[in-house]
């Protein structure tokens, strides 16, 4: 079987010039409601292959693009260089992601995902690195202050990952794909695999990986002190029962993934909510509780809730029992009267809960289709574990590829869009804002340990209304909740007040090929 995605490379794609505020893209919304409703504004355009965004103090937002260079977007649209890594950007790979520090404001901290080039120490067996480095007072990255926190990632070919996220917990996130070797598709009866990489607990590859700030290991990841699991072999397509048993990575917090390069974590509940693209068939998102390290997501057992029997995953993580079938699914090509269709390449998002929006859009689950565009929403449940069967609805279609959406301070959702010569970041926002309860819109407060001050009130400048009233920045257990109005996480500890950065970048899922 070819490739999943075509690998299209993106190299020749330069910065035309930064232009903003003209809508000049040509998204559109959804004739009706969403249209009625809902607006679209260009934030900033003229990127190239934008790969991910942060929001970070001074209403400013950190762009990373897949050629290796960053940016920052100033509240006045002006753009300013600030660094560029020396990356491998053959078909997937590149600078793919970045996220703040919870403690920016004073440490000037950024954390960076990004696909090391040969001339930089990167082998295929070492391609993938994640960073810590320092953004200087003259709005340079200082590169004698980089610090590898996680590295040995395979990066030969496809499915890079890039997922970068910091958890309520305070602990850093990684999504790293299965590196390619494309497995197939799961079916009835069950096929044999062709890459494990995702199911062994020798590597770091198709998992999601947590690691403290600092690059140390939680003492509460699952497979630490594990001595005795599966391995891998030295090739993707090595049945790992062939090979001797090794020690598990101890990073790893879970498995079973095909490429999980988006990740959001739930400031509320603490729940990672995981796009996960698929084969052949099916498109996953997949929500992790905090008590769910060490499970098993099915991968390449499974797509969707089809191909071996669940329980073949507890073969391979003795003591992880079945594999988790995903919270939601959705199918290539045609919908059935039961399940969701017109998927090709997930997008995963986030949910958009400000007060300031009206009901009908509010407390929604937003995320795309990368390879045709669609922009969508659906209801989440009460308790934010799971969506609603039956009540995705498309927004909008977006003129490019979608690899990233994210909510900003001010509450409404960004999206990033590769488009020939002239991405873009785009924002969408109601045409008419409701009023929130006393406490105002604060910002969005902490997702990790510490002193929560940097919750105070939003000031995203990139449009819509700024918090008026200060929000509370929670206790410095990190478990806080909403204070204020009922619609954003203002008490999560030690979380900047600014958005939860995006990851995202423009060949992951590009377009498909099948056998």
């Amino acid at each position: 079987m070819r490739s999943y995605l075509r690998n299209l490379t993106f190299g020749g794609l330069a910065a035309t010039g930064m232009m903003w505020g003209g809508n000049a893209h040509a998204d559109t919304l959804t004739d009706g409601n969403a249209a009625d409703t809902l607006a679209l504004t260009e934030v900033v355009a003229g990127l190239s292959q934008p790969t991910g965004f942060e929001f970070v103090p001074g209403g400013r937002m950190v762009v990373t693009e897949k050629g290796g260079r960053a940016v920052i977007v100033n509240p006045d649209r002006s753009v300013i260089d600030i660094g560029t890594f020396d990356v491998d950007t053959g078909s997937e790979k590149g600078l793919l992601n970045v996220v703040a520090d919870p403690d920016f404001a004073s440490n000037s901290k950024l954390y960076f995902y990004y696909s090391a080039s040969d001339a930089a120490g990167g082998t295929n067996l070492d391609r993938h690195r994640v960073v810590a480095i320092t953004l200087g007072s003259d709005d340079q990255l200082d590169f004698s202050s980089e610090q590898v926190l996680v590295s040995g990632l395979r990066g030969p070919a496809n499915h890079d990952g890039g997922a970068l996220e910091i958890g309520r917990d305070g602990k850093l996130y990684i999504g790293v794909g299965d590196t390619g070797c494309n497995s197939g598709q799961p079916a009835d009866p069950p096929y044999t695999p062709t890459n494990y990489f995702g199911t062994c607990l020798s590597n770091g590859n198709g998992k999601i990986l947590r690691v403290n700030l600092d690059g140390t290991i939680p003492d509460d990841n699952p497979f630490v002190g594990v001595s005795d699991a599966v391995a891998c072999g030295s090739g993707c397509g090595t049945d790992p029962q062939s090979v001797p048993t090794e020690a598990a990575r101890s990073d790893i917090w879970a498995l079973g993934f095909r490429n999980p390069w988006r990740i959001w974590a739930d400031p509320k509940t603490g729940n990672l909510w995981v796009g996960d693209v698929g084969e052949i068939t099916w498109e996953e998102v997949n929500i992790l509780a905090p008590s769910d390290g060490g499970k098993h997501y099915g991968w390449p057992w499974r797509e969707g809730a089809q191909g071996h029997p669940a329980s073949r995953c507890g073969d391979f993580t003795p003591g992880g029992g079945d594999c988790v079938d995903p919270a939601y699914a959705c199918l290539h090509g045609g919908s059935t009267p039961s399940v969701d269709g017109d998927c090709k390449s997930i997008t995963g998002g986030v949910i958009v809960d400000s007060c300031e929006w009206p009901s009908a859009y509010r407390d929604r689950y937003y995320f795309a289709d990368n390879a045709n565009g669609r922009l969508w929403a659906m209801d989440v449940t009460p308790a934010r574990d799971g969506l609603v069967a039956g009540t995705r609805e498309q927004i909008g279609i977006a003129d490019g590829l979608v690899t990233n959406l994210q909510r900003g301070d001010d509450g409404d959702l960004y999206y990033s869009v590769i488009q020939a010569g002239n991405s873009y970041i785009v924002q969408l926002s109601p045409k008419t804002r409701e009023d929130c309860p006393a406490g105002g819109q604060g910002g969005q407060g902490g997702q990790g340990g510490g002193a929560g001050s940097s919750g105070s009130g939003g000031t995203n400048s990139f449009g819509g209304a700024a918090g008026t009233s200060s929000a509370v920045g929670g206790a410095t257990s990190g478990s806080g909740d909403d204070s204020g109005c009922g619609c954003r996480a203002a008490g999560s500890a030690g979380r900047s007040a600014w958005a939860l950065g995006l990851a995202g970048f423009a060949l992951l899922f590009a377009r498909r090929w099948r056998a």
